[in-house]
């Protein structure tokens, strides 16, 4: 029979009564212990790069979902295997969520920008690093890593500037000497390119594409002696590896030497 209202049902009733009527049964809070374990299976599974680790945290972030470390390490999982929109989506939750502190939420803009540069969202990729400086206006990598997109962008007197910061931050970082190296070369700055070219020299071997662009530059500058000399250390170490460069080194080689004859 069905219970008239006020009437008390013992608790086993309850449960049969909600069933009956297909209404959800509310779900009991998770124990401590519970959640303990289904983290430490995520982690296990993160340990060993088991694919099935994403799955396991979300699980455990189902019942402790304010976790924004955890949230945070199955971001990075989603990262890695490349799935950019889905890994957004849990990263909106986890720059929603209580507890974060700067430190994870320096970590959480990293790894947006890293998506956006996946993704070749350049302008959001902006964004999202100069929110990052604003929290840490003296980490290097960011500066550099914004450098290396205004360059992607030909944005060239905003990429130097802010690996010129970097440089000022990290001043042997090869990665961002030859960023600006580039800046500068692709700005018409061959000068500049050429100082750049020499501090990169004192951490590195110039290789064939240094030398390449040491020719370029002196070129550029009607300086033919130099140019000759790095034109052909190109040739010697390219070994014909890129061809078009090779044509115009050998090219550009025959009229430097009619040049320096002429100044005999």
């Amino acid at each position: 029979a069905r219970p008239e209202m006020g009437v008390a049902i013992p608790s086993g009733d309850i449960e049969a009564v909600l069933s009956a009527h297909h209404i959800p049964l509310p779900a009991p809070p998770p124990k401590p212990g519970n959640a303990q374990a289904l983290l430490g299976v995520a982690e296990c599974l993160a340990a060993q790069k088991k694919p099935e680790a994403a799955d396991a945290y979300r699980h455990y972030l189902s019942v402790q979902p304010t976790d924004s470390g955890a949230r945070a390490r199955l971001v990075h999982l989603l990262v890695e295997q490349q799935q950019y929109d889905v890994a957004l989506a849990e990263l909106n939750r986890a720059e929603a969520g209580e507890g974060a502190n700067v430190t994870q939420n320096l970590d959480l803009l990293r790894v947006r920008a890293d998506i956006q540069i996946a993704q070749k969202k350049w302008d959001d990729a902006i964004g999202t690093l100069n929110r990052a400086i604003a929290l840490s206006p003296r980490d290097a990598q960011l500066h550099g890593g914004l450098g290396r997109i205004y360059l992607q962008k030909r944005d060239f007197p905003d990429a130097m500037k802010e690996l010129k910061v970097a440089l000022q931050l990290d001043g042997k970082n090869l990665a961002y000497w030859k960023d600006l190296s580039s800046s500068y070369y692709l700005s018409g700055d061959c000068a500049s390119t050429l100082a750049a070219l020499d501090e990169i020299a004192k951490m590195e071997t110039p290789g064939a594409g240094q030398w390449f662009l040491r020719g370029l530059c002196y070129d550029k500058l009607n300086q033919p002696r130099p140019a000759l000399d790095a034109y052909q250390k190109f040739l010697n170490l390219d070994q014909g590896q890129n061809a078009d460069q090779v044509w115009q080194a050998q090219e550009r080689s025959k009229v430097l030497r009619k040049v320096l004859e002429h100044k005999r």
